[in-house]
């Protein structure tokens, strides 16, 4: 159970209901039903509504403007997303890696916490740069050298933007106990 209660539109400060509108015009709310909270970070975001929507902001540029392609961005998120125990941002985000390319067999050791094989080279250089960033708070010279050669400098430094992002989420997820959707069943480890 969340710590933070939810919000119905009907009790939202005119600030929350604009916030509440931009998170509902994503395309992963369009199932959602109407008058429905908003779940996930978002819920504790919505209580600082400047905070979430300079949040929503980088957001969109780092999955949807930036350098990175999406399925290198989708990868990432859940390197970040499994190392820190972030259930439901690794759930939403391995659906949108499966859809960007990266294969069942990557994200399922991805979830158990394995090395995954991966077919193509920038693949490879993010899953070691991310890991290491993520997990050792370093990235030693060989990972470094293959993330700047696969992406070069400046998707790089989006690259490690993205990661804070998604720690930051995690780590909001984590600190309020924000359970996964209600109805929404992890993937299955393979």
């Amino acid at each position: 159970m969340s710590r933070l209660a939810s919000i119905y539109p009907k009790d939202m400060s005119e600030e929350q209901l604009e916030y509440y509108r931009s998170i509902r015009s994503r395309p992963t709310f369009k199932d959602v039903a109407e008058e429905t909270p908003l779940v996930g970070p978002f819920v504790a975001y919505q209580r600082s509504v400047e905070y979430g929507q300079r949040k929503n902001s980088m957001s969109r540029y780092l999955r949807h403007d930036g350098l990175l392609p999406a399925r290198l961005v989708e990868l990432a998120t859940i390197i970040v997303c499994q190392i820190w125990n972030g259930e439901f941002a690794f759930n939403s985000h391995a659906r949108g890696a499966l859809r960007e390319g990266i294969s069942e067999a990557a994200v399922a050791a991805i979830r158990n916490g394995k090395i995954p094989d991966f077919a193509k080279a920038d693949e490879e250089g993010v899953y070691n740069f991310v890991y290491q960033l993520t997990d050792n708070k370093s990235v030693d010279d060989v990972a470094y050298k293959a993330a700047v050669e696969a992406l070069g400098e400046a998707a790089l430094v989006e690259l490690v933007g993205l990661c804070g992002h998604y720690v930051t989420a995690c780590m909001t997820l984590n600190a309020f106990e924000i359970p996964m959707r209600e109805g929404d069943e992890p993937l299955p480890v393979i």
